[in-house]
C-alpha cells in the first residue's frame, strides 16, 4: 500500500530563495488531490497516513483540519520528499485521478482494482492512483528504459508495492492484454499548450514551420493508445484521457473518436466542475491562474468475456520461478519485519533462477504475457541472500536524506536521483561534486540541471564559476534558455561583474530569447551594485515586484522620497506591492528624517492587510531612535515583541539617548530568553555604554 500522504492541497513555490532576491516572480505549483470539487480547491491540507512522519520543516496553514503548507525551499530539500511522503504535482495535473476516483467509487465500490497507466513517466499520477484508488495491481507504462527506471524508483519511493514496470510501446499493451484492466488511464503525450504560462515556449511551438506536421503525428499517436487502452480495458471499465493542451483536435476530437468505437461518456459535471457540454473537463489557464488540462471519462458497455481465455496460465516453472514453501515465506517475513518493522504486502513470493526472491502478483495470467516487457517481474525482496534495496525503499524508516537518495539511486532514480542531490546541495562547491559525480555515472545532465548548478554558484555569488558552468552547457550542445541566461546575470551581478552581466544580456537578445522579468531583475541589480542608478531606471518598465523593491531600496539609500514613492506607484498601476516593497519606502522616509511619512507608510502596510515583520519594526524603530522618539520606539518595540534584530534596534535607540540603564535592560532582557546576542547586538551596547560615560570615564 502506498505510504504517500493524502493531500488536498498542498501549495509549493518553485522558485529557490535565490530567485526570489533576483526578482523571480513566486510561481505556484499546488498539489491538488480535489475532496468534492474543483472549485472547493482554495485551501491548503495533508493528511498524513502515519502521524510518524509528520514534518517539523512544515509550516501549519489555514484550512481544513490538519492542514500544511510548505514552500519548496523547505519541501525540495526536504526528508518529506526524499523519502517519498510527498510528491510536487501541477494543481490541475491532479484532476484525471481525482475524476476517477470520484467515478470508480460509484462504478466499483470496494472492489480492488487492476489499473493501467499507459503514458506513466516519471510518476506522479500513478503514485496518486496508488495513494487514492483500491487496487491490488497497477501496470505502469513507460517505453524509454531509462524514464521506465525512473518511474519504478519512484513508485518504490512512494512506498507502491502493488506497482509492475513495463517497458514497451504503449500502442501494443491492447493486443497484448486485451479485456485485461478494471481502469486504464491515457495521460497522452500532447503539444503542452496549457503550460503557457510557465512554459512560453509552448507558443513558439506554433510559430514553427512544422507545427502541422507535429501535430498530426500527435493526432496519430494519442488515437492509437486510446485505441489500444480500450483495447485492454475490460467490458464495465473506465477509462480515463487527459491532455495538458487546450485546441479542440487533441480534446474533443480524440474523444468523438472513442465514442465510435462504443465508448460511453461519464459525465464529470457531476463530480468536478468546469465541464464543457459534452461532460468532460475543461480547466483554462487563466481561470485559476494554474496549468490548462482536459479530462474524459468513457464507461466500456459490460459484454461476456470466455473466462477461459483469461485463465490461460502456464505454471510459475515455466515461467522460471520456484515458489517458496511455507517455511520459507515465514522465515521471510520474520526476517523482514525484524531488520525493517515492515509487514510484507500481499502476493506470491518466488525465486528465479539467479537465486533472487520477488515478490509476484497474484493476477497471474496478466503477469504471464506482460513478463518479457517488465523492467522487474515484481518487487525484489532478497539479492544474495540480502535484503534488497527495492524493499528498503519501499519499507521506509528512519533514514537521512542522504540514505534515501542513496536508495532511491540505487532503484533505478538515476538521473532524478542526481538532481535531487544537487538541488540539496547547501552551497556551490557541494553542488559541482554532485554534478561531477551525475557524470561519472554516465548519466547526461540536462538544461535542469546545469540551470540547478549555475542556481547555486549565483547563490554564492561566484560569477566566474557560473560562467564556467555556462560554457560547459554550450560545449556540450546544451542550448541555454532564458533561465540560463537570467542566472548567469544574476551571479555576475551578485559578484560585481556588471561588464559581465550586461555582456550576458546582450548575447541572449542577439540570439533571440525574450528577457523576461526576472532576467532585467538580475540586470538592474548588477547596475545597481555597480552604482549606476540612472542605468537602472531605465529597466523600471520591464520589472517586476522584487525589482521595483530593489529600485526603491536604491532610492531609500540616499533619501529620495520622491522618487521612491513614484517607483510604488508606477509598481502599482500593474500590481501589489509587497511587505518588502513598503518596508523599502519606510526606509526611504526614515534616511530623510521624515518620521511621519515614515508612520503613513506602516499605516499604508496595515490597510492592505500586510502584517509587518521584524524587518518592518526594525526600520520604524531605528528612526525614532534617530530622532530620539524613544517612546514612539518603546511602543514598536513592545508592539513587535522582543527578538534579536528589534532588540539591537532597541539598544541603539537607547544609546543615541545615552540611556545606558535602559540599553543594558534590553540586553539583558535578551539574554534572559536564550537569545544569543551577536556582534552587531554587542557592538550596539558597547556604544551605548560608552557614549553614556563622562569624557574623562571614557579616556
Amino acid at each position: 500500500m502506498c505510504h504517500m500522504w493524502h493531500i488536498k492541497q498542498l501549495a509549493v513555490h518553485a522558485c529557490g530563495e535565490h530567485q526570489r532576491l533576483q526578482g523571480a516572480s513566486w510561481q505556484m505549483f499546488v498539489l491538488v488531490l480535489v475532496a468534492v470539487s474543483f472549485a472547493a480547491c482554495c485551501g491548503a491540507a495533508v493528511v498524513p497516513r502515519d502521524q510518524r512522519y509528520a514534518s517539523p520543516d512544515a509550516e501549519r496553514g489555514h484550512s481544513w483540519g490538519g492542514a500544511w503548507r510548505v514552500k519548496a525551499p523547505l519541501l525540495g530539500h526536504s526528508l518529506m520528499h526524499h523519502s517519498g511522503e510527498v510528491y510536487g504535482q501541477e494543481a490541475t495535473s491532479t484532476l484525471p485521478i481525482e475524476s476517477l476516483r470520484a467515478v470508480a467509487e460509484q462504478t466499483f465500490g470496494d472492489q480492488p482494482l487492476c489499473v493501467l497507466d499507459l503514458c506513466a513517466a516519471p510518476g506522479s499520477k500513478a503514485s496518486q492512483v496508488a495513494s487514492q484508488l483500491h487496487i491490488d495491481l497497477l501496470v505502469a507504462n513507460e517505453p524509454q528504459k531509462t524514464r521506465a527506471a525512473l518511474l519504478q524508483a519512484n513508485l518504490l519511493r512512494a512506498g507502491v508495492s502493488e506497482a509492475l514496470i513495463l517497458s514497451m510501446d504503449g500502442t501494443r499493451i491492447g493486443a497484448i492484454m486485451p479485456n485485461a484492466f478494471d481502469v486504464v488511464l491515457v495521460d497522452a503525450p500532447c503539444s503542452g499548450e496549457g503550460n503557457i504560462r510557465k512554459d512560453p515556449s509552448a507558443w513558439d511551438r506554433w510559430a514553427h514551420n512544422d507545427h502541422p506536421q507535429q501535430l498530426q503525428s500527435r493526432l496519430n499517436l494519442q488515437k492509437d493508445l486510446m485505441s489500444s487502452g480500450w483495447q485492454a480495458l475490460r467490458p464495465g471499465g473506465l477509462l480515463v484521457y487527459s491532455t495538458c493542451t487546450l485546441n479542440h483536435e487533441e480534446n474533443e476530437r480524440q474523444c468523438c473518436q472513442l465514442q465510435e468505437q462504443g465508448a460511453q461518456v461519464v459525465r464529470l459535471d457531476e463530480q468536478l466542475v468546469p465541464s464543457t457540454p459534452e461532460g468532460f473537463l475543461r480547466v483554462w489557464p487563466h481561470w485559476l491562474d494554474v496549468e490548462g488540462f482536459f479530462v474524459a471519462c468513457f464507461y466500456k458497455e459490460t459484454t461476456h468475456v470466455d473466462p477461459a481465455a483469461q485463465m490461460d496460465c502456464l505454471s510459475l516453472g515455466k515461467m522460471g520461478f520456484r515458489r517458496l514453501k511455507t517455511s520459507e515465506v515465514a522465515g521471510l517475513q520474520e526476517r523482514v519485519l525484524q531488520e525493517l518493522h515492515f509487514s510484507l504486502p500481499p502476493g506470491i513470493p518466488v525465486m528465479d533462477k539467479e537465486e533472487d526472491v520477488f515478490l509476484l502478483t497474484k493476477r497471474l495470467p496478466l503477469l504471464q504475457k506482460l513478463l518479457p516487457h517488465t523492467l522487474l517481474p515484481g518487487i525484489r525482496l532478497l539479492s544474495k541472500q540480502q535484503i534488497s534495496k527495492e524493499l528498503r525503499l519501499v519499507a521506509g524508516g528512519n533514514l537521512s536524506s542522504e540514505e534515501w537518495l542513496d536508495l532511491y539511486k540505487s532503484a533505478g532514480g538515476g538521473l532524478g536521483a542526481s538532481s535531487l542531490s544537487l538541488k540539496s546541495a547547501v552551497d556551490a562547491p557541494t553542488a559541482w561534486k554532485a554534478f561531477q559525480e551525475m557524470k561519472q555515472q554516465r548519466l547526461e545532465p540536462d538544461i535542469v540541471s546545469y540551470n540547478t548548478l549555475l542556481n547555486a554558484f549565483a547563490k554564492d555569488s561566484d560569477g566566474a564559476g557560473a560562467q564556467e558552468v555556462f560554457n560547459e552547457m554550450t560545449d556540450v550542445s546544451v542550448t541555454p534558455g532564458v533561465v540560463s541566461f537570467s542566472v548567469l546575470i544574476e551571479a555576475h551581478a551578485r559578484a560585481g561583474h556588471r561588464k559581465a552581466a550586461e555582456q550576458a544580456f546582450r548575447i541572449m537578445q542577439e540570439l533571440g530569447l525574450q528577457p523576461n522579468e526576472v532576467t532585467y531583475t538580475a540586470l538592474l541589480r548588477a547596475r545597481l551594485l555597480s552604482g549606476d542608478l540612472l542605468g537602472a531606471e531605465d529597466l523600471q518598465n520591464e520589472l517586476n515586484v522584487v525589482g521595483y523593491t530593489l529600485l526603491i531600496d536604491a532610492y531609500a539609500r540616499v533619501g529620495n522620497v520622491e522618487k521612491a514613492e513614484a517607483a510604488v506607484d508606477a509598481l502599482s498601476m500593474n500590481a501589489a506591492p509587497n511587505l518588502a516593497t513598503y518596508t523599502a519606502l519606510m526606509k526611504a522616509y526614515s534616511r530623510a528624517h521624515q518620521l511621519q511619512g515614515a508612520e503613513a507608510v506602516m499605516s499604508r502596510m496595515k490597510a492592505q492587510g500586510l502584517e509587518p515583520n521584524s524587518i518592518t519594526y526594525v526600520t520604524l524603530i531605528a528612526a525614532h531612535g534617530k530622532a530620539k522618539s524613544l517612546q514612539r520606539a518603546e511602543e514598536l518595540y513592545k508592539e513587535q515583541g522582543p527578538n534579536l534584530a528589534s532588540a539591537t534596534a532597541m539598544i541603539g535607540a537607547y544609546g543615541r539617548a545615552k540611556d545606558a540603564e535602559r540599553a543594558q535592560g534590553v540586553f539583558d532582557e535578551l539574554c534572559a530568553q536564550t537569545v544569543r546576542p551577536d556582534a552587531i547586538c554587542c557592538r550596539q551596547l558597547s556604544q551605548a555604554l560608552t557614549g553614556a560615560r563622562p569624557q574623562s570615564e571614557r579616556k
